[in-house]
């Protein structure tokens, strides 16, 4: 029999023991390992560890020019998708901070991927001048359908860059992993991204003090079996006409993520590789994108229905009866973000991304409130502005010209107006009155994200107008009032269908001439009377 002081003794040294073998269990070591010629990563392990290595997909990394890297998992009995919903970033939320050569910070959210072999184009045929004219688009999964997490920045300067990654689950950190990498300076100049001209307060800017005049149309979704490369025929027909300006929507019938679910993308995977496809034309054809977030019909019963599908409706296991309650419903509203973010963690990188558009011609949904409606492009606006580490422009839109109270906003940037009264009206008078009052009455900068003589089908405007007059009077038009082109819809059934992409060439030749930023631009049509000292110009 053991005495109490022994027993105690015993005791004592079991539970020291036991310390041991925990603190033990929670101890974290580091290790360094090359990721490449000009890479290293520091690994921290410990018992929560969810990640193994993270690569760099690029060969070489450079100014101007996408940065991609890959965050491997650990092989453990159980994956991350067992686990988690790598969708929702409440649940898991892969963060990277990286620091540049000058000692600034850029943070951008890390994104579930899903890896594939190729995005084939079947029985593909190109003519002689570059076109695809016949093809059928097809998603080429790995054999092992490997997914993982990615990065994607674009860095702006030369020199070492360094790297720390912080894992969190339900808002606990549980892993660090850090490291560095070389980025080259390009051969080609690079001018950032598009802001407002702080001068003007009525024109567009690079970074670097460029002007940026948007000339182009709207390409809002494919039209072909060709699926994402229609947009390899579009923006080359653009670029060989000197356009630089697309709108394209993210609808549940070609790019939208939440198309199946608000809070898994996971069968989107396809779709988001394809507009993973349309970024990579763009800026090889130097193409700014307007990307347009949300449709209208996903939330109207009435004017292009999609609400008896829409998967925030209850009807489909959604938390909404009705669809205006999307615009003030607390579980709507935080499901959105979450989309928001996946969105600028993919895409937010580009330079090639003009602006965010929240909404396209909000005021059709079912009970449509201006109160509510407004709060929420507050709401989701400021959102956009404090997440995307680049902090591209915002806006929206809507079906009626005048009263619309998100333009007031200051966290909407520009304001893209949309109107098809343009029919049988004398084209010029009417825009530029129209361009001038709404700039005096928002102090923004403006143009017509949409518009026509006739909403109702390509061939009927087409039949309005086979040489495309209205075309070279909105581009010249809005060109003129030192804001942009004013851009036509019917871009496949009309423009593309009877080969008018020339109407953009002199506007974009002569664009290109132009110096809207800064103090030195005056607009003559605010003049009481103009001198002309040459008898070679008139007026």
């Amino acid at each position: 029999m053991i005495s109490s002081k022994k027993g105690f003794i015993l005791i004592l040294l079991l539970l020291i023991t036991f310390g041991l073998i925990s603190c033990v269990d929670q101890t974290t070591t580091e290790t360094t390992q090359s990721t490449g010629e000009d890479t290293s990563m520091t690994t921290t392990t410990s018992s929560q560890d969810l990640f193994d290595s993270i690569e760099i997909i690029n060969e070489t990394v450079v100014t101007g020019e996408k940065l991609e890297m890959a965050v491997y998992e650990l092989q453990n009995e159980q994956t991350i998708k067992d686990l988690y919903n790598p969708y929702d970033y409440s649940e898991i939320r892969i963060e990277f901070v990286f620091t540049t050569p000058s000692l600034t910070e850029v943070k951008q959210l890390a994104f579930w991927y899903k890896e594939y072999k190729e995005l084939a184009l079947i029985g593909g045929q190109m003519d002689e001048n570059g076109f695809y004219t016949a093809g059928q688009e097809l998603v080429k999964w790995t054999d092992t359908e490997q997914s993982e997490y990615r990065v994607r920045i674009t860095p702006d300067e030369a020199g070492t860059w360094q790297y720390q990654m912080n894992a969190y689950v339900e808002g606990e950190k549980i892993q660090t992993l850090s490291g560095s990498f070389e980025v080259v300076n390009s051969s080609e100049m690079y001018e950032g991204f598009i802001r407002v001209d702080e001068v003007t307060n009525t024109s567009f800017v690079f970074d670097d003090g460029q002007m940026y005049i948007p000339n182009g149309l709207n390409l809002a979704w494919w039209s072909t079996t060709l699926a994402s490369h229609d947009y390899d025929n579009w923006f080359h027909e653009l670029s060989l006409n000197q356009g630089n300006y697309a709108r394209i929507w993210l609808s549940n019938w070609s790019f939208s993520l939440h198309k199946d679910s608000y809070s898994n993308f996971e069968t989107r995977q396809s779709v988001a590789i394809r507009l993973d496809h349309v970024f990579d034309v763009a800026d090889e054809y130097n193409i700014y994108i307007m990307l347009t977030l949300i449709n209208h019909g996903q939330f109207s019963a009435n004017t292009n229905p999609e609400w008896s599908e829409n998967v925030y409706n209850e009807a489909n296991g959604g938390m909404l009866e009705y669809p205006i309650q999307f615009f003030y419903n607390e579980e709507a509203r935080a499901a959105y973000k979450n989309e928001l973010l996946y969105i600028i963690s993919r895409w937010g990188y580009s330079n090639h991304i003009f602006a965010w558009e929240l909404f396209n011609e909000v005021d059709w949904i079912d009970g449509y409130s201006s109160i509510a409606v407004t709060r929420w492009h507050n709401e989701m606006a400021t959102f956009l502005h404090e997440n995307d580490p680049y902090n591209h422009l915002v806006t929206t839109s809507y079906k009626y010209t005048y009263g619309t109270t998100a333009y007031t906003l200051d966290s909407i940037d520009f304001c893209a107006f949309h109107s098809y009264a343009y029919g049988d009206t004398p084209f010029y008078s009417k825009l530029v009155n129209e361009v001038i009052s709404l700039q005096n009455q928002y102090d923004k900068p403006v143009f017509f994200g949409e518009i026509g003589i006739n909403w109702e089908s390509g061939d009927s405007t087409y039949h309005s107008d086979y040489t495309g007059v209205t075309i070279h009077q909105a581009n010249w038009g809005g060109l003129m009032l030192g804001t942009a082109g004013a851009m036509h819809w019917w871009w496949d059934s009309w423009i593309d269908k009877y080969d008018l992409w020339n109407l953009f060439l002199a506007p974009g030749i002569y664009s290109k001439q132009m110096d809207l930023a800064g103090k030195n631009y005056l607009q003559l049509a605010g003049l009481s009377s103009v001198s002309i000292s040459s008898s070679n110009v008139g007026i």
